[in-house]
C-alpha cells in the first residue's frame, strides 16, 4: 500500500492536491480546482465527496462512516466489483473491489479539471482486472475499466453505487425511468413497470432495466442533480428507510432521510462477459443545475 509520505512525493501539488491519513493506514487524497473540491479513499478507491463551488454537496457520505481496512465505507460511491450483491460462492457482497487498497497510478490537471486514476492490484479472479478514471471539475465523471488479462472468458457484475445527498429523500424524485421494468427485491421478489416519477416514500430497492440519463429533483434543495451514464445496461435507486436505517451502525437516525442512492450499474442479465484480451467501460457523469 501506498504511504501518505510517497504519495505526497510523488503526486502532491500545494492547495491542489493534498493527503490525509484519516484512520492509521487509511489515506485519503483531497481535491480542490476552480470548478470543485472532491475527497477519495485510497481503500476501495471510493469517492467520498464531491462539492461543485459555492453549492451544497452533492454527495452523501455517513458521519458516523467507518474508516477501516476490510470495511465498506457508508456513503460516498462505493465500487461493487467483480460482482454485485450476493454471490452464491463467493464473498463479501458486493465483490472485494470495495474494501480492497487500489493504487493511485496518476494525477493530472488541465484550465477546469483535475484527473486521477486508480489500479486494483491483480486478485485471483482469472486475470479480471479494474481500473478506475475520476475527472473532478463542473462535472463530476468516473470511468470504471474491466480488463481480463487471462486465457478463459470472464462473466462479471458492477455498479457504482452512488449516494447523493438530498434534503429529504421523501420528498425527493427521480425522472428518467418512466416505463422502464424493474425488479423489486425488497421482500419477495417481483417485478414491475415504472409509472411516472420515482419517489421514496420508505424503504426500496430496485434493478431497472435502463440505459436512460436520469433527473433527481430535490425541491428542498432547490437543485437538479444530472445523471449520464454510458455503457451501462442496468440502474439500481435503493433506500433503507426508517426501520432499516435505525438498525444501521454506521448511519446516524438524523441522516436516514438525507440520502438516496441511484447506481449506473450492470448487474443480472446485464452482467459482462469479457473475452480474453477484451475491456469493458461505464461511466457515469453527474452535474447539478438549479
Amino acid at each position: 500500500m501506498q504511504t501518505i509520505n510517497q504519495l505526497t512525493e510523488r503526486f502532491g501539488i500545494e492547495n491542489a492536491i493534498w493527503f490525509e491519513e484519516v484512520a492509521e493506514g487509511y489515506p485519503v487524497v483531497h481535491i480542490r480546482n476552480a470548478h470543485a473540491s472532491a475527497s477519495i479513499a485510497l481503500h476501495g478507491a471510493h469517492l467520498i465527496d464531491y462539492c461543485p463551488t459555492a453549492q451544497d454537496p452533492v454527495i452523501f457520505t455517513s458521519r458516523a462512516a467507518v474508516f477501516r481496512e476490510g470495511k465498506a465505507i457508508r456513503g460516498g460511491i462505493p465500487i461493487c466489483w467483480p460482482w454485485f450483491n450476493a454471490h452464491p460462492e463467493k464473498s463479501p457482497s458486493h465483490g472485494y473491489a470495495r474494501i480492497s487498497f487500489w493504487q493511485l497510478d496518476s494525477v493530472s490537471s488541465g484550465d477546469d479539471h483535475t484527473r486521477l486514476r486508480f489500479s486494483l492490484p491483480p486478485q485471483d479472479d482469472g486475470g479480471l482486472t479494474a481500473a478506475l478514471e475520476v475527472v473532478v471539475g463542473p462535472e463530476l465523471e468516473l470511468t470504471l475499466t474491466s480488463h481480463n488479462s487471462g486465457t478463459e472468458p470472464q462473466t462479471f457484475s458492477e455498479a457504482l453505487h452512488s449516494y447523493f445527498h438530498v434534503a429529504d429523500s421523501r420528498r425527493t424524485e427521480v425522472l428518467g425511468l418512466d416505463g422502464s421494468h424493474y425488479i423489486n427485491t425488497v421482500g419477495e421478489e417481483s417485478l414491475g413497470i415504472q409509472q411516472g416519477a420515482l419517489t421514496f416514500p420508505d424503504e426500496i430497492d430496485r434493478i431497472y432495466s435502463s440505459t436512460s440519463g436520469l433527473t433527481i429533483v430535490d425541491p428542498d434543495s432547490d437543485r437538479r442533480i444530472q445523471l449520464a451514464k454510458s455503457q451501462s445496461g442496468s440502474t439500481i435507486t435503493w433506500n433503507p428507510g426508517q426501520e432499516k436505517g435505525q438498525a444501521m451502525s454506521d448511519l446516524s437516525d438524523e441522516q436516514i432521510h438525507s440520502f438516496i442512492c441511484v447506481e449506473a450499474g450492470n448487474v443480472r442479465e446485464q452482467s459482462i462477459t469479457l473475452a480474453p484480451g477484451d475491456s469493458h467501460s461505464i461511466t457515469l457523469t453527474i452535474s447539478t443545475t438549479s
